[in-house]
Parts: structure tokens; C-alpha cells; sequence
């Protein structure tokens, strides 16, 4: 298994299952293969204590947990396992392990930009996120050498999607008066976009509030230079001859451009 299948796998599960239910499937057949039984003698042959271990489903069954916190073996195993992790099967041991204490975090809080009634992110799409981000962590730190190994990947990956949670929530808040149908107007703080795309939208949204373009014009904008459709399919969604939205799209960056100046 090559590392970029291995990241693949890990980060970009979807489907009627949950994360957890692909990487178990996944684990099981992994766990007994040919090739993941001699990478663990290497690994065993390396670190006394997974010395004696059948294999790597072995070793990550000596990791138990205790409420949040790994027993003092499993502070053992999980630190031997992420110095021998820059082997992508070993990282994934190391996943496998900590998967029980990634499932105990809590995502539904609004520290992570996400609270209860936020509809628009489900909690599966956040757990597969924030699995993926526990396997990058152990990927970056693959070969040193460190006492508490869960600590460290779960710190490092909450506070990653975090910051992603809250600027997709910043984003949203910017673009939702482009959105069809939708009457709120909110605000929008041109000093604290990120991108170029974010800056664009929101200047879009104030475009909107100010009256110096239409809710039709700002979401053709919106859909060519933000989504980057081409013209051709944005003026298809809105009923408009390609002619007319070229022209419409020109008029629109034209006004765009003077407020800029």
C-alpha cells in the first residue's frame, strides 16, 4: 500500500457507512496480509515492546483505553509505533489504535465552528475530517520520539479543523445573501477575508446591500469567478443567452472595479 493510498483511504471515506465502520472493514483486511506481517517483524525487531507480537493486529489490541487516556502499555505502544510511522502501514496502526479516542471527541460544540442547530455540516463529513487530520499529524510526525502520542495527534488535529470549521462558517456568513431564495442580508467584513475568492464574495454581498448590482448579477459573478463554472453553464442556470452573459458578467466586474477604485 502506497502512502498516498493510504492517505486516500483514510481522509476520503463517504458513503451510507461512517468512517469508523470503513476503517474497521478495512482494518480487518489489512491486519492479516502478507505484507503488513513482515513490516511488523521490522517494527517488533526495532522496539522492545512490541517484541514477540504475532503481528499488528496484536499490537494495537494492547492498546486499551481508560476513559480518554491510553493504560501505561498502551503509552508504550502508541510511542513505539509513531517512531517506526514514517512506514505508511505503521502509521495506520498507529490510526487503528487511536480510533476509539477519536470517536469519544466531541464535535458538536461550537468551539470547532460547528454547534447543534448548524445544519449546513454534517457530523459524519466532520468526524471524517477530523480522522483524516489525525493521520496527517501522524504522518508529520512520523520517527520521534514522544510520551504521549494521543495527546499530541488529537490536540494538533482539533485545532486544524477548528480553524477550518470557523472559516468555512465566515465564508458562509459572507456568501448566504447570494444564495436563491434566501431573504436575510448580513454584513460583510472586507478586512478579514483570506482569499481572493472569499474577498470577492463578500465584496458581492455588498454590492447587493449598496444596490450597486442585482441578486441575478451578483450570483452570476459569484458562479463564474468564485465556483469557477464556465459562462456558458452559469448562463444555462439562468435562463440567459450566452451573449447576454458575457455582457452581463462584464457590466457587473466593470461596476465591481469602479467601487474598487
Amino acid at each position: 500500500m502506497s502512502l498516498a493510498t493510504a492517505q486516500f483511504r483514510v481522509s476520503g471515506v463517504r458513503g451510507g457507512s461512517s468512517i469508523f465502520q470503513c476503517l474497521e472493514r478495512e482494518w480487518r483486511r489489512i491486519s492479516c496480509s502478507a505484507v503488513m506481517t513482515t513490516r511488523s517483524q521490522v517494527w517488533a525487531a526495532a522496539e522492545p515492546v512490541l517484541a514477540g507480537l504475532p503481528g499488528a493486529g496484536a499490537m494495537v489490541s494492547l492498546v486499551t483505553w481508560e476513559r480518554r487516556r491510553p493504560s501505561n502499555y498502551g503509552y508504550r505502544v502508541l510511542a513505539a509505533l509513531l517512531r517506526q510511522a514514517s512506514d505508511p502501514l505503521a502509521a495506520r496502526a498507529l490510526l487503528q489504535a487511536l480510533l476509539p479516542r477519536i470517536q469519544a471527541e466531541r464535535l458538536v460544540t461550537t468551539r470547532y465552528g460547528q454547534g447543534p442547530s448548524d445544519d449546513w455540516l454534517r457530523l459524519t463529513d466532520a468526524m471524517a475530517d477530523l480522522v483524516g487530520e489525525c493521520f496527517a499529524a501522524i504522518r508529520r510526525h512520523a520517527g520521534e520520539h514522544r510520551d504521549d502520542v494521543a495527546r499530541l495527534v488529537l490536540q494538533e488535529a482539533t485545532r486544524k479543523l477548528r480553524t477550518e470549521r470557523q472559516a468555512q462558517r465566515r465564508y458562509k456568513e459572507h456568501t448566504s445573501v447570494l444564495l436563491p431564495d434566501h431573504a436575510r442580508h448580513v454584513s460583510a467584513d472586507l478586512w478579514v477575508a483570506r482569499s481572493g475568492a472569499e474577498w470577492l464574495a463578500a465584496a458581492l454581498v455588498e454590492a447587493v446591500r449598496s444596490s450597486r448590482l442585482t441578486r441575478t448579477e451578483a450570483r452570476l459573478v459569484y458562479e463564474a469567478r468564485v465556483k469557477g463554472l464556465p459562462a456558458s453553464e452559469v448562463g444555462r442556470r439562468a435562463g440567459m443567452q450566452p451573449r447576454a452573459v458575457y455582457y452581463a458578467l462584464a457590466r457587473a466586474e466593470q461596476s465591481l472595479l469602479r467601487t474598487a477604485s
